[in-house]
């Protein structure tokens, strides 16, 4: 009877140490997976932090632009004014010749 009692701690012994083996591929494989998603989130947030860089560059690149924009816009209404006024000085000129003429 002592015998058959020790077979059957034997083969619970290694059925508990097949299980265990199991738990430990389990383990290392769930660890190596939580490595690879940590790696990749890493990945993800270094290249959205690089994407909003670029990002925030580009922004400073049209708002630069467009106060350049806005300047020329104001130069050119102000030569725009500056020929309707000198237009403006010749038609009258020119209608005081045209007067002068007609007297």
């Amino acid at each position: 009877m002592q015998q058959s009692q020790v077979e059957k701690y034997k083969a619970l012994f290694e059925e508990a140490n097949k299980k265990c083996d199991g738990l430990q591929q389990q383990l290392s494989s769930v660890e190596r997976e939580l490595e690879d998603k940590r790696r990749l989130q890493k990945q993800a947030a270094s290249s959205q932090s690089a994407t909003e860089v670029h990002l925030n560059r580009a922004l400073e690149e049209a708002e630069k632009y467009k106060l350049e924009l806005n300047k020329l816009r104001q130069k050119m209404h102000f030569e725009a004014a500056k020929m309707l006024s000198f237009t403006e000085e010749e038609f009258m000129k020119a209608l005081e010749w045209n007067g002068e003429i007609n007297k």
